[in-house]
């Protein structure tokens, strides 16, 4: 079938097992099969033997087999690294890493599957796939039902449900439910190494998944994933399944300070930070909080007056990129955005969307304080500025003091009809 030789008719046997997908031995515990008795073995100690006899010197991470501890200190503890791949100069400590890398780069995907146009890498890749078609799960969640394809995939799932976090960041003390993530949050936010550029626009990104979403998202031309309500295409099969959340009338996170409901659990979070006034982040000057450093260093611009996005056409300068973005369809006269009521065009999408609502009568945006109701958040932002005793816009002629801008400046058009 293959053409690959072996010095022992035994050995043969166990790879012919490869081709006629026959798997004669089978866990007396949980009915998982397979092709050779050392692959039984290891199903056993790891997951129904619950002597992990191996500890790691370094982390004392505890591990069934001692292949498998050899195999841990030498991807996470050794700095010998002798096998160097000759495409993208990454090394590895163990020869199969290195090999399984290689695949990478190759265009080669010899696992196809049948029922989509897809081809995988690696086997263990395909076999996964495989059983979300079959719901064919050896382990499912008590809680919600969710099937998974190992143990430890469910282990992780459960802190969904549990809310366990044991991954803890040294620097900001923020924690997470599983190790990629830590890794990732510590990537992102705490290394200033960017390492992965797009070819296209040049921006740089912490992570090559960042890098590979980012190409897909704005620069690829194919979006095969269409929602069936609105027929909004998109390029990546999680941005779709986000984006279908919006369609429903499900709100499953409710703040119970303010009774307001939310589509996505990163949201609620953010509600309930600003409620408990639990920003990471904040001014030095104004003490305004922040979730995000960017967003502090935006901020900043307000107070130290920086612009440092200038337009090419009329030198006019910008604190924010989308201020010369926005700035710029004055220059080409370009307006995209064509209302589909009533034919109006806009700059930009998102002004599209504002004006929608004049059609739709929708009023999102509600004060907490008297229940007024706005079509945007920088209305509602305005509104809520006459429930306090801030007056922060002031006249430079006269000193007088204001609520909003709009008012300071119909004042200051006075000012200057008496001069006049």
């Amino acid at each position: 079938m293959c053409d690959k030789s072996f010095n022992y008719k035994s050995y043969l046997k166990r790879h012919q097992h490869l081709h006629s997908g026959e798997r004669p031995f089978s866990c007396s515990v949980c009915n998982k099969s397979y092709s050779h008795q050392i692959g039984l073995k290891q199903h056993l100690k790891s997951l129904h033997i619950r002597d992990r006899s191996y500890s790691c010197d370094v982390c004392k991470k505890a591990f069934f087999l001692q292949s498998k501890m050899k195999e841990h200190y030498q991807r996470v503890h050794s700095e010998v690294r002798p096998f160097r791949c000759d495409v993208c100069n990454k090394s590895f400590a163990i020869e199969k890493d290195f090999k399984r890398h290689k695949i990478r780069h190759t265009k080669e995907r010899p696992f196809p599957c049948d029922m989509y146009n897809l081809s995988f890498l690696y086997m263990s890749y395909w076999k996964k796939h495989m059983l979300r078609h079959n719901n064919d799960y050896q382990y499912s969640c008590d809680l919600c039902g969710k099937g998974f394809s190992c143990q430890s995939e469910l282990t992780v799932h459960m802190r969904v449900h549990t809310g366990e976090r044991p991954y803890i960041c040294n620097v900001c003390n923020k924690s997470f439910s599983y190790p990629y993530a830590l890794k990732c949050h510590i990537k992102r936010l705490h290394s200033r190494d960017r390492p992965y550029s797009c070819v296209v626009c040049k921006k740089t990104f912490v992570t090559k998944v960042d890098m590979k979403y980012h190409h897909l998202r704005i620069h690829g031309e194919m979006h095969p994933f269409t929602c069936d309500v609105c027929s909004k295409s998109f390029a990546i099969q999680h941005d779709l399944k986000r984006h279908k959340i919006m369609h429903s009338e499900e709100h499953r996170y409710r703040c119970d300070v303010c009774k307001v409901s939310f589509h996505y659990l990163s949201c609620f979070k953010k509600r309930m930070l600003r409620h408990n006034n639990d920003y990471r982040y904040s001014c030095d000057l104004c003490g305004k909080g922040f979730f995000h450093q960017g967003k502090l260093t935006r901020h900043k611009r307000v107070h130290t007056g920086e612009r440092p996005y200038i337009c090419s056409v009329c030198d006019k300068s910008f604190a924010q990129k989308w201020g010369l973005n926005v700035h710029l369809h004055v220059h080409t006269g370009e307006r995209p955005y064509i209302c589909s009521v009533c034919d109006k065009s806009f700059a930009q999408k998102w002004c599209l969307n504002v004006h929608l609502r004049v059609h739709t009568e929708e009023r999102p945006y509600i004060c907490d304080v008297c229940n007024r109701s706005f079509r945007d958040k920088c209305s509602l932002n305005a509104h809520q500025v006459t429930h306090t005793e801030e007056r922060s816009f002031v006249c430079d002629a006269c000193n007088r003091t204001f609520k909003c801008r709009k008012s300071l400046s119909s004042h200051i058009s006075l000012h200057c009809t008496k001069r006049q």
